[in-house]
Order: C-alpha cells, then sequence, then structure tokens
C-alpha cells in the first residue's frame, strides 16, 4: 500500500512539473507575442503623445524595452499569467496569439493606442466643455 502511495505521489508530481513547465513557456511565448510589436519608435511615440519631451519619450522607450527584455521581469509576468490561468488555458491563448488577424492586431496596437492618447490629449485639453458633458453624462448614468 504505501509502494502504491508513494508511486501515485511521483506520478502527481511530475505531472505538476509538466503542467507548470508547459505553463511558464506558454506563459512567456504570450508575453513576447504581445509585447513584439513595441519598437522604440512606437513607444517613443506612445510616450510623446502622452505630453513627454521627444527625449524623455526616448528615454523611457529605451527603459521600457530594457526591462521587457529582462529574464527578471519576463519571470514576474510568467508568475502573473499561471496565477490567473491554467497551463492549457494559457497555451489556448498563445494558439490565439498566432492567428493572423491577432498578430496584425498586435503590431498596429502601439499605433492605435498612441491616436487614441492623441484623441484623449485633445479632448480633456478642449475647452468647448464635450469631455464635461460626457463625462457627466457618464456619471448621471
Amino acid at each position: 500500500m504505501r509502494k502504491l502511495i508513494f508511486l501515485l505521489l511521483i506520478i502527481s508530481q511530475s505531472s505538476y512539473a509538466v503542467d507548470s513547465e508547459q505553463a511558464k513557456q506558454a506563459a512567456k511565448s504570450i508575453f513576447e507575442k504581445s509585447s513584439s510589436a513595441y519598437t522604440k519608435e512606437s513607444l517613443t511615440k506612445v510616450f510623446t503623445s502622452g505630453g513627454y519631451t521627444e527625449k524623455e519619450s526616448s528615454e523611457y522607450a529605451t527603459k521600457l524595452l530594457k526591462l521587457f527584455n529582462s529574464d527578471e521581469f519576463i519571470g514576474k509576468i510568467q508568475d502573473i499569467y499561471i496565477k490567473h490561468f491554467t497551463a492549457d488555458e494559457l497555451v489556448q491563448i498563445s494558439e490565439i496569439l498566432d492567428q493572423p488577424a491577432y498578430a496584425k492586431f498586435l503590431k498596429l496596437r502601439p499605433v492605435i493606442q498612441q491616436e487614441m492618447s492623441a484623441e484623449i490629449n485633445k479632448i480633456t485639453s478642449s475647452s468647448s466643455g464635450t469631455f464635461y458633458n460626457l463625462l457627466g453624462f457618464a456619471l448621471k448614468a
């Protein structure tokens, strides 16, 4: 009986190790695929549209890309994904990211975010009251 329990324990531990490694690899793949569209140029544009100077934006973009490529940061991102998703779910998400339409979305995301940020800046700095009317409407709802 002890041998059977020990054998079951070993099998369950090895299964967990495989799932854990699979989850780590899938989580890393998700992060790499979803952040691959960010270049120094695209991040600089995002920061610049947010009101930072060109020099500040370039420095922030460089630091962010360095962070994105650090093993320590990637490990923390893997842990976050693993906390919220099973290994099977992470594999499925990773596979979705390989779809052509989603790959296009990821590639264009920095550009879209830049354009959205510019529109938000225009609306919030406008003295026409449009933003405040919208905000008032949203608060009443």
